[in-house]
């Protein structure tokens, strides 16, 4: 699966196109803009003229006139300031735009001024309005302006338009997340914006908390293909999993999804995520068991062949990249990932007796460091008793050279104060970590 910018997909929201078929049948007074001189006469007319044609029957018009359109409703939504007015403006370019021969018209216009035509609809995206319909239809417009241009979109804009995103993928209502997402998804076809996205970093929050909630099977797609779009980019690819934990959160979705397309586009996420950055993805996919997943989803019937094709690469690359890996590396992979669970290494003394040395001196103890981190900046319980565990083991067998690591790091403080945490189980792992690190009769 390939990254390709093209006409997107139709939007799919009930919600949005209701409210749109409700102002396509308000009137708007246009000869009071013309008194007002914010209309001439031939604005009016074109206006009027077009008003009295059944959507149907305009394309014939738009033929002969289609450039003259597009410019009449950008310059409209330059001069215009009333809600009702930006309203109808817009319902008329969507009604427009729905002929998709009429797209080069709103392209064309920028030979004239660089920033049409998209200046005038970010404008809309700032107005102080509580009517929603205004910063949705204008963002759906943009989107298939976006993903249809061969030029970039203005830089200035950019930020403008990416808030506007995010501040409605992180809202409380499903309807605009849902067109929010689709909007997304529209223009991350294009460099500029997977590039402009990752580092702003809000839109790809808003996503990864939508997936938390387990919407429905189409804006989950919708969410997840954002996702696998951005997982093409080097620095996404490599910061994915670390900032958002996608490996874990994908593979729960994958093992509950009911729709295949879910499941196609997790898999092609994987494997970008693989084939980009194995060293930033590998260790979660280790914890998260992918390898067996990949094998259990191989015995199913797929009607689509580039899942067939996908999974059996995971499964190749998956066993060459794992095969050979010993209790250390699989402890430090672990460690890596960040998603510490009771596998046999943790609680094994001869693994700790074996290795704590090695843990010391290997790379400048960086997996040490990566210990005392995850407990600093971790919230699961379950991640900060092993952590705990992980400690006191540590020190047990690591003598002063051990001891004397974890103070600099302040590994011995994060545990002090985990020992007041309100789940049990760190409290406890914790509080023998502590009488590890005070104890003054060392193993060796």
């Amino acid at each position: 699966m390939a990254v390709v910018a093209a006409i997107p997909p139709p939007f799919f929201s009930p919600y949005l196109d209701d409210q749109l078929s409700k102002l396509a049948a308000k009137q708007i007074p246009w000869e009071g803009y013309q008194r007002a001189k914010l209309l001439s006469q031939e604005e009016c007319t074109l206006l009027r003229s077009l008003e009295k044609l059944p959507i149907n029957q305009r394309s014939s018009v738009f033929a002969t006139q289609g450039p003259q359109y597009a410019k009449l409703y950008i310059d409209l939504l330059r001069k215009l300031q009333r809600v009702d007015t930006v309203q109808a403006v817009l319902v008329s370019i969507s009604n427009m735009l729905a002929d998709q021969s009429t797209i080069a018209y709103f392209h064309d216009l920028s030979k004239t001024d660089a920033q049409d035509p998209y200046q005038p609809i970010v404008k809309c995206l700032t107005m102080d309005t509580d009517e929603e319909f205004v910063h949705l239809e204008s963002l759906r417009i943009l989107a298939l302006l976006i993903a249809t241009d061969d030029k970039d979109f203005p830089p200035e804009l950019v930020s403008t338009f990416l808030s506007s995103v995010s501040s409605i993928l992180n809202g409380p209502r499903l309807q605009p997340r849902d067109v929010a997402a689709q909007v997304l998804n529209a223009v991350l076809g294009k460099k500029q914006f997977r590039t402009a996205v990752w580092k702003e970093g809000e839109c790809i929050s808003g996503l990864v908390k939508w997936l938390k909630q387990n919407p429905q099977p189409q804006q989950q797609y919708s969410a997840i293909s954002c996702i696998w779009q951005l997982s093409f980019e080097q620095a996404a690819a490599d910061g994915l999993d670390k900032k958002y934990d996608i490996v874990a959160l994908f593979i729960d979705i994958a093992k509950n999804a009911v729709k295949e397309k879910v499941i196609r586009v997790v898999v092609a996420t994987f494997r970008n995520l693989l084939t980009i950055s194995p060293a930033a993805n590998l260790p979660s996919m280790f914890v998260v068991r992918l390898a067996p997943f990949v094998d259990s989803l191989l015995e199913r019937k797929w009607s689509d062949e580039d899942v067939v094709e996908d999974l059996n690469w995971l499964k190749d690359e998956l066993k060459t990249r794992l095969d050979g890996l010993t209790t250390y590396d699989e402890y430090t992979s672990e460690l890596e990932s960040g998603h510490l669970v009771w596998s046999p290494a943790h609680e094994s003394d001869d693994f700790w007796r074996l290795n704590t040395s090695r843990l010391i001196n290997e790379n400048n103890g960086r997996s040490v460091r990566r210990l005392v981190e995850i407990l600093k900046t971790s919230r699961d319980p379950l991640v900060l008793a092993v952590a705990a565990n992980d400690v006191g083991k540590f020190v047990k067998y690591g003598g002063d050279k051990a001891k004397s690591l974890l103070t600099e790091l302040q590994g011995k403080t994060r545990v002090m104060e985990l020992m007041t945490n309100e789940n049990p189980d760190v409290r406890y792992q914790s509080l023998i970590a502590v009488q590890q690190l005070m104890s003054q009769s060392w193993l060796s």
